[in-house]
């Protein structure tokens, strides 16, 4: 193999191909990136961990086609170092020697044979969707996914598509993320769960993609392709039935609430320091006539802190109504929203939350289901409001959180996903080592979205 090209295309071409490879490879082939220069001029650099394979391609000055594979690590470090300007590049005996302005490097490579093949898709189904669209779709979906490898199916994105309409769902097992949008074309329905890393490495590049690209998906029985115009990802699909999220969502909602999202961004961070750092509660009190919510979270061994913003009412039944939340995940929520405004939907203080955009380039939701609190009451020196908890009120003034609200729908669990009801670590209650400093909140395991086999 002989070819000149550019530090800049060479290296351009290494950073995105190496996202493929493993941290920690169970064999050393997989740390190395495969080099292919072929009698078309094209010089094409692929990286894989055998479940996600990336592969990238440049027009370069191709003098003798040929193939190499080269130590990933070593490879990259030595032309990021390298000045910028033309490097000419030899392999013969699986020994790369590059030239450049100043002087030469050489690497010892592996057997180009021993280096997995990338199996192309049989008989793929196509389905070609706006780049930029497939990027904010992911951004808003990815961090509702499970990292728990138990889990395996939640830590994926569900597709599904039929007719003019596709979508895609995440969820953790205590939260979840939904997109969908319209498609040009008729597609026949289909759905596939593409894993979080293959996703995330996908996100990468369809950030360094032009406003007007699209990206070209190949599904097969247990593949997928994404093609991009400088790339290919290729994918294992993940085997099971994901969860039948749709039953989770309510059809109606008696309030709908607008709130300057940055606002309360800014809020959010200011007050969940001082939530108490297991459960992260933060108690939200919608007062509807006052066109304000209140948010006040505290720990009872640090302080507390309230504060408030205005809200404008879409519908309302008109009742100042409480509702307790897991600030981490109202935090996150509001983070992979783009709009100015945002809707908050919901029926009973217990029953699921549902966060939009208000506009947006996608029909997107997070839902979070709340915490079980008995007392709102405002700190003192603000005015004290009566709030719809569906509760006894605390006669105690003490702050109680003594549970969670369940789904009936998701009371079963499917074979196929296992242990998708365990409550994290970082959610279950631990017991009091004193009882001089026993808390005032008591909390029973957060709600779960659990599986039901259809």
């Amino acid at each position: 193999m002989k070819l000149t090209t550019t530090q800049f295309v060479l290296t351009e071409l290494l950073e995105i191909a190496k996202n493929g490879i493993s941290t920690r490879p169970v064999d050393p082939i997989l740390g190395s990136l495969l080099i292919e220069a072929s009698d078309e001029g094209r010089l094409t650099v692929i990286g894989t961990d055998l479940n996600v394979s990336i592969k990238t391609t440049a027009i370069t000055n191709i003098l003798q086609a040929g193939v190499v594979a080269l130590n990933a690590k070593l490879l990259t470090n030595t032309v990021n170092n390298l000045g910028s300007g033309e490097l000419d590049i030899e392999v013969s005996e699986h020994i790369c020697v590059i030239s450049h302005s100043t002087g030469k490097c050489r690497i010892v490579g592996g057997n180009p044979e021993d280096f997995p093949s990338i199996s192309e898709t049989e008989n793929p189904t196509e389905i070609s969707i706006p780049s930029k669209k497939l990027q904010a779709a992911l951004e808003a979906c990815l961090y509702c996914s499970s990292t728990d490898e138990t889990k395996l199916i939640l830590t994926g994105v569900h597709f599904q598509l039929q007719g003019e309409n596709w979508s895609c769902a995440s969820t953790d097992g205590h939260r979840l993320a939904l997109v969908s949008s319209k498609l040009e074309g008729n597609y026949s329905p289909i759905s596939f769960t593409v894993p979080r890393r293959s996703l995330t490495e996908l996100a990468k590049l369809l950030s360094t993609t032009t406003e007007n690209s699209s990206c070209t998906l190949k599904v097969g029985n247990n593949t997928i392709q994404f093609i991009l115009p400088n790339a290919e990802l290729t994918s294992r699909l993940l085997e099971g039935e994901f969860p039948h999220i749709n039953h989770l969502i309510p059809k109606s909602f008696a309030n709908e609430l607008i709130v300057e999202r940055k606002g309360m961004e800014i809020i959010l961070k200011r007050i969940s320091h001082f939530a108490e750092k297991k459960h992260k509660i933060v108690k939200i009190l919608w007062e509807v006539n006052d066109q304000q919510a209140t948010l006040m979270t505290g720990n009872t061994d640090i302080g507390d802190a309230v504060d408030s913003l205005l809200i404008k009412t879409k519908t309302s039944i008109g009742e100042n109504i409480g509702i307790g939340l897991n600030s981490g995940y109202l935090q996150e929520a509001l983070k992979h929203i783009s709009t100015d405004e945002i809707i908050f939907r919901f029926n009973k203080p217990l029953q699921p939350v549902i966060i939009s955009p208000l506009g947006g380039l996608l029909d997107q939701l997070t839902l979070i289901m709340p915490v079980e609190v008995q007392d709102f009451d405002k700190p003192e020196g603000l005015t004290k409001q009566k709030t719809d908890t569906s509760k006894p009120e605390n006669k105690t003034g003490a702050e109680n959180i003594t549970g969670v609200d369940k789904l009936p729908e998701l009371e079963k669990v499917s074979n196929e996903t296992t242990n998708v009801t365990d409550t994290p670590p970082s959610h279950t209650p631990t017991a009091n080592k004193s009882k001089s400093r026993k808390r005032k909140q008591e909390l029973k395991p957060e709600p779960k979205l659990e599986t039901t086999a259809v």
